[in-house]
């Protein structure tokens, strides 16, 4: 499933509505074989109306059924010293799927375009690409809370688009604009955002782990008795 969508997305000339629905189909296809049951998706027929001149208004397009489905992750994770577990299973709706398939594509085309930028030298310094990870600040992005805290490596684009940036300020900051990310002081690996609990990549290999060590213990100071404790990913 993976392997067949992102063929896809390496395809630069491929349609967004195309995409989209071949992401359907191939999600579809998946989770009939995980959860070991027929899933036909539903077929939707544009009717033409009335003066309507459109080829497409007529066109048949696949969606899946609004329901959620269920995975099981139970082999997926091992737990050490914990208190409880994490769920051995998870549910994800359609609205959520196409919600993450948007976000990594949008990852996706961003950097291709600062790649290709930066070949013809109108990025300067340094631009380090994420592309080919978007799955991984996807997931967790969906596993966290606003209020997780989050410092990452040199390659931080996407994770700051995941984060709540738009692409604008992104490109903007490599392009050194001061309406850039980080106002046009960071530059490609140092993106910064306390407002979303985005703190920053670090140039340094290794440099983000002692950091996020600090903000986990910092979740944990503050964390009030008794309620939920926000965790740190570095």
């Amino acid at each position: 499933f993976i392997s067949s969508l992102y063929v896809h997305l390496q395809s630069s000339i491929f349609s967004i509505p195309r995409l989209l629905r071949t992401f359907i189909m191939l999600f579809t296809s998946a989770a009939t074989k995980m959860l070991g049951r027929v899933a036909r998706p539903a077929m939707l027929l544009r009717s033409s109306t009335a003066g309507s001149t459109s080829a497409s208004s007529s066109s048949s397009i696949r969606s899946m059924s609004s329901s959620s489905f269920t995975f099981d992750i139970s082999d997926s994770f091992k737990t050490h010293n914990l208190d409880s577990a994490p769920a051995e299973s998870v549910e994800c709706s359609k609205e959520e799927l196409v919600g993450m398939f948007e976000l990594m594509y949008t990852m996706r085309r961003m950097e291709i375009t600062c790649d290709n930028e930066y070949k013809a030298r109108n990025i300067r310094g340094f631009c380090h690409l994420y592309d080919g990870q978007e799955a991984v600040a996807t997931g967790i992005q969906n596993a966290f809370d606003p209020e997780d805290s989050w410092i990452t490596s040199y390659r931080c684009h996407c994770v700051a688009l995941a984060r709540g940036g738009t692409v604008s300020s992104i490109v903007g900051e490599l392009f050194g604009v001061k309406d850039g990310y980080s106002k046009a002081k960071g530059g490609s690996m140092h993106m910064y955002s306390k407002e979303q609990n985005f703190f920053g990549g670090a140039g340094i290999v290794g440099a983000q782990v002692p950091v996020g060590a600090g903000l986990a213990f910092a979740n944990k100071y503050k964390a009030e008795p008794g309620k939920p404790m926000n965790v740190a990913i570095a």
